[in-house]
């Protein structure tokens, strides 16, 4: 595929017309879109280019640092984002999430009517967390130049290396998306817009500090107390992080907050004590963990957080289900070049097991093995061994 030539857009004039043409041209009934971005030192990630290619072949240039540098307006983007929350125009990303993000961060305003070709991939036996250099080389038979991965984008003057690379991620999806648009089943492509879909739940992009606490790592087994402590220090570091704009773990890591919920240390010089912990942290927010740490005893046991509860443990004939449903997981996992795990896990498979009318899945699980363990629970299939493998067919 040869390079073709594109629109540049440095102001917020040039970014209005392309927008407002994108829009007013019912043939263009979908884009392919990609976005650069630096996060090194900031909680949130800075926008430093979107590449766009329209339906018809078109490829644009957008500079937000340019646009935002020569306009007086307080929203100079604002056409962008009006044409990203275009639900009549489908804008088709590879690995949406991190795009989402940062490009929710314009405006606080979502996107809508996704297409990720990195779900779609699924089906296409590339793995779930396909690269997009590797689904071009396997799908297109174009082996794509990634020398500028870790580029710096917030530079300016773009290199023509650095331009021709970023157009690439759009030049190349377009096609992409069409080919998937008739490889793939109706059934498949239908499973691929609903986690699309899935991704425009905004809560995924919204920082929520007082529910921060869930998400960190290592707190299995911590009692009611350490849970609490665990939440209160989640809470703090993701407003000081939201704040001051620094990546939450350079202040303090899930890792020492899972320590000190299950020590407390009662005095700022025992802080230094914590496995993993900086010293300069310690100097600076110290005495602000510490009386932290005192409040949430100050509040008493009332007020901690339950645990969640536990399932019950397999008992020994759903130990022999876990294996026999097993067989057939690996199986699909294998085929599909992914870990089991990310098909469906031990506890979501006890769960299926103990209640197989219960939905359990959509989208591409679903598809792949939604349907098929159902019809092993209730009788209407069975597995057998078919050429060295294990294959599940309907009675």
């Amino acid at each position: 595929m040869t390079n073709q030539a594109y629109i540049s857009i440095l102001t917020e004039s040039q970014l209005n017309d392309y927008c407002q043409q994108i829009l007013a041209n019912s043939a263009i009934t979908w884009i392919a879109i990609d976005t650069e971005f630096v996060r090194v030192d900031t909680y949130f990630p800075e926008l430093s280019l979107v590449q766009i290619q329209d339906c018809l072949g078109q490829a644009a240039i957008i500079d937000p640092i340019a646009i935002q540098n020569s306009s007086e307006s307080s929203q100079p983007l604002d056409a962008l984002v009006n044409l990203l929350a275009d639900s009549s125009l489908i804008k088709v990303f590879h690995s949406a999430r991190q795009d989402i993000e940062v490009l929710y961060q314009l405006q606080h305003k979502m996107p809508a009517s996704i297409f990720d070709t990195q779900i779609a991939s699924i089906f296409r036996k590339h793995g779930d967390i396909a690269g997009f250099a590797r689904v071009i080389e396997n799908e297109l038979n174009t082996k794509l130049d990634k020398s500028q991965t870790r580029t710096n984008w917030h530079h300016r003057p773009l290199t023509d290396k650095q331009i021709e690379y970023a157009l690439d991620d759009v030049r190349y999806l377009a096609p992409l998306y069409e080919k998937y648009l008739t490889a793939l089943s109706s059934d498949e492509l239908k499973a691929a817009r609903e986690d699309s879909d899935a991704l425009l739940n905004e809560s995924l992009y919204k920082p929520c500090p007082q529910t921060a606490g869930e998400k960190v790592k290592g707190t299995k087994g911590l009692k009611a107390k350490g849970l609490a402590i665990v939440n209160t220090l989640a809470q703090w570091r993701e407003e000081y992080a939201i704040e001051h704009n620094r990546p939450k773990k350079w202040v303090m890591s899930d890792e020492v907050i899972v320590h000190i919920a299950k020590r407390p240390p009662q005095t700022v010089q025992a802080l230094y004590k914590v496995p993993s912990i900086k010293a300069s942290s310690v100097k600076g927010y110290g005495e602000q963990w510490i009386e932290l740490i005192d409040a949430v005893f100050a509040a008493g046991a009332e007020s901690f957080p339950t645990p969640a509860p536990k399932d019950a443990r397999e008992n020994q004939q759903e130990e022999i289900l876990l294996h026999f449903f097993n067989a057939y997981i690996h199986q699909v996992a294998y085929e599909y070049k992914m870990v089991a795990s990310h098909l469906i896990n031990k506890t979501q498979l006890l769960k299926m097991i103990r209640n197989p009318e219960q939905p359990m899945f959509n989208g591409w699980r679903q598809q792949l093995i939604g349907h098929n363990l159902k019809a092993l629970l209730t009788g209407q299939a069975e597995l057998i061994i078919q050429e060295q493998q294990v294959v599940l067919i309907p009675k």
